[in-house]
């Protein structure tokens, strides 16, 4: 079965530390939004230590068959999409941008789209907030849970 031309993404950021990084390297009210060409967008509360983000992706098919990714949250050139998670803080003079977290597609292949409904579905990511100093994750991350779940 052919992948379906749209789908929703769900990007969630689990291990959110309760404290929400209060304090880590001097900065305060540290929180993440999810860079889209309409700008930021907030996430929302996914249970007790997780923070989602749900956008739309185009797929299209490539003529070599390969799927290349579209959409307002969707970064890089093609063979290379990605998106960006923004971390930032509060300032004296409003929010400081300190950190991003690439979330890679790479794991995402034409034979696992092909399992989506026809109808579309949900592609969801799952990463880790916490980077091995203890503040936000940063830079291009590993997917928990053996990478994109097709839901």
């Amino acid at each position: 079965m052919p992948a379906p031309s749209s789908v929703i993404v769900r990007l969630i950021c689990e291990n959110w530390p309760q404290d929400s990084f209060a304090g880590f390297d001097g900065r305060q009210d540290i929180r993440a939004v999810l860079s889209t060409r309409n700008g930021p967008e907030a996430g929302t509360s996914h249970g007790t230590s997780a923070v989602a983000w749900t956008t739309e992706m185009s797929l299209k098919p490539l003529p070599n068959g390969a799927i290349d990714f579209a959409g307002p949250a969707v970064e890089g050139k093609r063979g290379e999409r990605f998106f960006y998670l923004s971390w930032s803080s509060r300032t004296f003079h409003g929010r400081e941008r300190f950190r991003r977290t690439k979330i890679p597609l790479r794991g995402l292949t034409a034979d696992s789209l092909n399992r989506l409904p026809k109808t579309g579905g949900t592609l969801t990511a799952r990463i880790s907030a916490l980077a091995h100093d203890g503040g936000p994750a940063c830079a291009t991350v590993p997917l928990l849970g053996g990478g994109w779940q097709v839901e």
